[in-house]
């Protein structure tokens, strides 16, 4: 079966084709097949190069011309391979090597450590920033034990993905009313649970506003929080040439009760995308999203 742009990092064969190449290339070529595919689809132009430029362009807004849109939205391709090596290229090494590998503040462990032994709930709310399965991974070596929420009804390459992170430790569950009860229970029992905020759900009854433009955002990151108390930390994975890969977090995000449950959600849900702006916006050419967030205007 030929394997298409649409496919990458879905399918099984694109995740196994991944793997055999962090485990036989040495750094320098890995980041440079990178480099040479992403500038293939920039080339090429497939449609998911239009779904990314498209996203981009809620970024950085209409003062970027064309070109340089363009070059963002490459450099997009150029960091997920340049990621998608390193998370396959570091598997099957002890636990205690992913703290190295993603610098994440002692002060935030502290903090999420110091709420669970008071028995109060932590909801981190991952985005698809940079080296996001490396960050997830350097929590766990941080002995932090947590339920990951992933997608309902992964494809064949998320499924193997999935297994990947499993084997390292995370307990990783598709989303579904089983796993979503298991993870209120965590919670309310002073647990740590992880799930994405930036993946859109076109599926949901409302739209978020996000750099200025109603966008698919998910309500359910919102609902979590305010149905557990839980305190609901952002989180981003950020790279540096200098420094490598670093998680920063923000929060935790004050979630209002007022008694009117669909205005708090969505006020809660417009306060977690606030503070999603601020990653996203530092780092446009970091953010891994090749999923339309904003409805397409021309089928309006």
């Amino acid at each position: 079966m030929r394997m298409g742009f649409r496919d990458l990092g879905s399918s099984e064969r694109s995740v196994r084709t991944g793997l055999w190449i962090a485990r036989h290339m040495p750094p320098w070529a890995g980041y440079g097949l990178g480099q040479l595919v992403s500038r293939v689809i920039a080339w090429r132009k497939p449609e998911i190069f239009g779904i990314v430029r498209a996203n981009l362009s809620h970024v950085v807004g209409p003062a970027v011309g064309d070109d340089k849109l363009d070059d963002i939205a490459r450099r997009v391709f150029a960091h997920a391979g340049q990621c998608y090596y390193d998370f396959y290229h570091a598997l099957d090494r002890p636990l205690h090597v992913y703290r190295d590998l993603v610098h994440i503040s002692d002060s935030f462990i502290e903090r999420v450590k110091s709420a669970m032994s008071d028995g109060c709930g932590v909801l981190v709310l991952g985005l698809h920033m940079s080296n996001f399965d490396l960050g997830m991974l350097s929590l766990c070596a941080h002995g932090l034990e947590m339920q990951a929420l992933s997608l309902a009804n992964p494809e064949a390459g998320f499924r193997l993905q999935n297994r990947l992170r499993a084997q390292e430790g995370l307990e990783v569950t598709a989303i579904s009313a089983e796993s979503l009860r298991t993870a209120i229970r965590r919670l309310k029992r002073g647990g740590l649970v992880m799930t994405g905020i930036d993946r859109p759900v076109p599926e949901d009854e409302a739209l978020v506003p996000f750099f200025g433009q109603p966008a698919y955002l998910p309500l359910g990151p919102a609902r979590l929080a305010l149905m557990t108390d839980a305190l609901a930390f952002v989180g981003g994975c950020r790279y540096h040439p200098d420094t490598g890969y670093a998680l920063h977090f923000t929060g935790p995000i004050d979630m209002l009760h007022s008694g009117d449950r669909r205005q708090d959600i969505l006020l809660g849900a417009r306060r977690l995308a606030a503070a999603t702006e601020e990653y996203v916006r530092a780092h446009p050419e970091q953010w891994l999203m090749f999923h339309p967030v904003w409805p397409d205007p021309s089928t309006r």
